[in-house]
């Protein structure tokens, strides 16, 4: 661990450096993490604990804030980001977070096969390296519903061909995942563990979460969605979950999949499975 740690004030700083792209996602990050300070005080952020992100959400709910339950999750991600930041830079180890609240007409938004391609198409044909790159990631991160910081921290030996999986031993859970690959995914570890020969060195070296996002927020503003909210790389993630609740894998396969600690994380996506559900009554017919 470093030894000159931060504030929470100044690690967001750091935070918004680093990410700031001029859209209104940059704004309302600074200004939720204003709101965050105040109501948890500003910290070194290796002093910040559970249970003061939990007297954080209540005071956010009071007088003056108000805050639907929908915002203080929002804001919540915002600590969030910040604090996965700190410990990648090696300040902090990243606390267990508490479970989002609750909030009424949630809905799970995924890539369609359509929004895929288009994506994927965009970056080719830019025929830039860096955009190539990123659009080799970015289908690792739809195939395997791994988080980008796993991904990118994700190291050679830890790729394992024999079994055709990639062990998540780093996870936020601390709980170590095996997770299969698709012949996509297999196809881009062998191109990349190719240009690496050690076992230590990550998988995709030379790039972290600020290079790839500033690519997405671009495709995302030339392919119009701008102005949708959902359109952040973690959909990448929900659409992996999506798309193995949609054709048929039990929840309980899909929770160990991504790697959540408590099956109320991955119920979001039972409903996405509505003719599996009526299905069961043939069980029962018989």
């Amino acid at each position: 661990m470093k030894t000159k740690m931060p504030t929470l004030s100044e690690a967001t700083r750091v935070v918004y450096k680093r990410r700031k792209n001029g859209t209104k996602s940059a704004t309302n990050f600074l200004i939720g993490m204003k709101h965050n300070i105040k109501a948890l005080g500003d910290l070194p952020v290796n002093k910040i604990t559970r249970p003061m992100v939990n007297k954080m959400m209540d005071i956010l709910k009071e007088k003056p804030y108000k805050n639907s339950n929908a915002v203080i999750n929002q804001k919540m991600g915002y600590l969030r980001v910040v604090l996965q930041e700190m410990e990648e830079d090696g300040y902090i180890e990243m606390i267990k977070m508490p479970k989002p609240r609750p909030t009424k007409n949630s809905k799970v938004h995924y890539l369609t096969e359509d929004m895929e391609k288009d994506l994927l198409d965009y970056l080719y044909s830019k025929q830039n390296p860096n955009t190539w790159l990123a659009a080799e990631i970015i289908k690792c991160l739809i195939d395997l519903g791994c988080r980008v910081n796993e991904l990118m921290n994700l190291e050679n030996r830890f790729v394992d061909f024999e079994n055709n999986q990639i062990n998540f031993n780093d996870r936020k859970n601390d709980q170590a995942v095996a997770v299969p690959m698709t012949d996509r995914v297999q196809k881009i570890m062998k191109k990349c563990l190719s240009y690496s020969g050690r076992p230590t060195e990550k998988v995709f070296c030379g790039v972290n979460y600020a290079w790839l996002n500033a690519i997405w927020q671009k495709a995302r503003k030339d392919l119009g969605y701008a102005d949708k909210k959902f359109y952040t790389i973690h959909l990448c993630r929900h659409t992996c979950a999506s798309r193995l609740v949609q054709r048929g894998v039990p929840i309980l396969l899909v929770k160990d999949w991504l790697g959540h600690e408590d099956i109320e994380n991955t119920m979001i996506y039972a409903h996405l499975a509505p003719k599996a559900l009526h299905s069961v009554v043939d069980v029962l017919n018989d």
